[in-house]
């Protein structure tokens, strides 16, 4: 599916799929391509959500509780479940040799009825919480081929049946949270297994150059010059993001 610029020789193209043109004065688009198989995706992410779990010594209990051993003594407690989670961004390019991406911003949107936000780990970049959009944002200045980045977000739930109970009286719930908590309590998931199920998209933008998603590259080029006046020819590849998103 391609578009060319009017200035291209279609029935050459057609004939040989070599693109000949006469290129007009300026800086202008030659072609436009559209692919839907074998992409080559920049990025993989994986997000997951877990609970946060205090253990509680409790030695009056001990025949109904865990028996933890440590330092050659016996400990009786118990986890207790809380309100609080982890959320964890794992970030992995697929790029390969000596390619970076450049000016990566990731944006990891959090529910508007979370509450103490905090990034407790990141291995590498800088971190900022938009509390108005409700958005953890990630920057990576330099992202390098077949490298690994980690980011670790806490928060706090409101116990869900309060949520509901307090859905409709509240500026906090956002329209999108409102549909989600609704079929959370249609289905009657624990609180992990929804947060998990109905993610937010996460979304990136960046820039990689050399590298083409499309596997599609320049063969050849040759200029054809009646006047042989000193010609520099110079091939560029840069991959921009557009709209990038992980569901």
């Amino acid at each position: 599916n391609c578009i060319f610029h009017h200035c291209v020789t279609l029935s050459k193209y057609e004939n040989n799929k070599v693109i000949t043109f006469t290129p007009p004065d300026g800086t202008f688009e030659l072609m436009k391509y559209t692919i839907t198989k074998n992409i080559q995706i920049p990025f993989h992410i994986l997000a997951i959500y877990n609970p946060i779990l205090e253990y509680s010594k409790n030695v009056e209990k001990k025949f109904s509780l865990k028996k933890l051993t440590t330092n050659n003594k016996s400990i009786y407690g118990e986890y207790k479940n809380t309100n609080k989670y982890e959320y964890s961004v794992t970030i992995k390019s697929n790029y390969k040799g000596n390619m970076h991406a450049s000016d990566v911003l990731i944006k990891i949107p959090i529910y508007k009825f979370s509450e103490n936000v905090q990034v407790k780990y990141k291995s590498i970049g800088k971190t900022e919480f938009n509390n108005i959009d409700s958005l953890v944002i990630w920057r990576i200045k330099k992202f390098l081929s077949s490298s690994e980045h980690n980011i670790k977000i806490h928060l706090t739930l409101e116990n869900h049946n309060q949520i509901y109970s307090n859905m409709n009286n509240t500026q906090k719930v956002d329209d999108l949270s409102k549909v989600v908590l609704q079929v959370h309590k249609i289905k009657n998931m624990n609180t992990v297994k929804f947060l998990n199920t109905y993610k937010m998209p996460i979304t990136l933008s960046f820039k990689i150059p050399m590298f083409t998603s499309s596997g599609m590259y320049i063969r050849y080029l040759k200029v054809f010059e009646k006047s042989n006046y000193k010609i520099i020819k110079w091939i560029k590849y840069l991959t921009e993001s557009g709209i990038y998103q992980y569901k």
